[in-house]
């Protein structure tokens, strides 16, 4: 696997002005728990793999449709096939509950592209040029993806992947994806934000919305809560607010939402993702909004996670 140090930038001409921190400061035992003071996180971009599977899995799946699928096998190879084009990764298909698997077969009937042809898996698994901002041509690729893993000291800390695929060309809908998995059991469990930064051009379809976060310490007994509201929403994203499961050790979760552009009169929409991890409770009156991610500076109670911003390119 190749991974490549992404570099983020402070912000480009035309896109989301925001602060982009590459190295983090915080107090090491939030995380980890270790003697020395502080720790600083790296972003390392995954190029080898689209939301953990490769390119020889997927085609795989498109070969042998009908079969039933190694990674879950209540699903056929057709379903997971479909289910990846819309930014699902492999670790959240393979523990997918009823209620989950209904709602994501729903979704993929509605998409104008559910079924994947090896033409199409080759654009989706292309060696991308830019780890900055992900320049995605929808309307060619249908499904672009990135996945971003934050190290310190070469320990892997978080997994972040945020996916756009094409829904529906007519309306310009798409789906959005952000994926998060913990690679480590974090010492503070207290309450943790994350969602979707957009361009004001971007209008949300809270229908759609659909959050879920999986827990366990033994994999055959997995805690699922499913979240169908926003904790936070404005013209610029949104976001949910969830706190971790203090006994188990193994945490992961995405958020599924369709965007579509305010007027056809736009040309582009960026989308960003983010995970805000806090070693304090907040409670009900203690606000956390979207000025604090735009303006985040190392706060010492809390370290934020960001995945690199894509641009759909919208034609007329």
């Amino acid at each position: 696997m190749e991974d490549k140090l992404l570099t983020i930038p402070y912000g480009e001409e035309g896109g989301l002005s925001l602060k982009r921190i590459l190295r983090y400061v915080l107090l090491c035992t939030m995380l980890v728990g270790c003697d020395h003071q502080e720790m600083n996180l790296q972003a390392h971009h995954l190029d080898a793999k689209r939301q953990g599977f490769d390119q020889e899995e997927i085609e795989s799946l498109i070969r042998e449709p009908e079969n039933a699928n190694k990674v879950n096998q209540q699903l056929k190879n057709k379903e997971v096939a479909s289910f990846f084009r819309l930014g699902m990764t492999k670790e959240e298909i393979r523990h997918l509950d009823r209620e989950e698997m209904d709602f994501f077969r729903a979704r993929s009937a509605a998409n104008q592209w559910h079924e994947l042809d090896e033409q199409t898996v080759k654009e989706i698994f292309k060696k991308q040029a830019d780890y900055q901002m992900i320049r995605c041509n929808i309307e060619k690729q249908k499904l672009c993806t990135a996945s971003t893993i934050y190290t310190d000291q070469k320990k892997n800390i978080m997994e972040l992947t945020i996916s756009v695929s094409l829904l529906n060309r007519e309306e310009h809908r798409y789906a959005v994806v952000l994926s998060y998995e913990w690679l480590i059991d974090p010492k503070e469990k207290e309450t943790d934000f994350y969602g979707i930064l957009t361009t004001e051009n971007a209008v949300v379809d809270y229908h759609q919305l659909y959050s879920s976060y999986k827990t366990y310490r033994d994999a055959s007994h997995v805690s699922i809560q499913h979240i169908r509201k926003p904790y936070q929403s404005s013209v610029v994203g949104y976001m949910i607010k969830n706190s971790l499961h203090k006994e188990n050790s193994r945490h992961f979760g995405y958020v599924y939402s369709e965007i579509v552009p305010s007027d056809h009169a736009q040309t582009y929409i960026d989308v960003e993702g983010f995970y805000v991890h806090a070693n304090r409770t907040w409670r009900e009156n203690d606000l956390f909004s979207f000025q604090d991610v735009y303006n985040w500076n190392e706060k010492a109670d809390a370290v934020m996670f960001k995945s690199p911003v894509i641009r759909i390119s919208i034609r007329p």
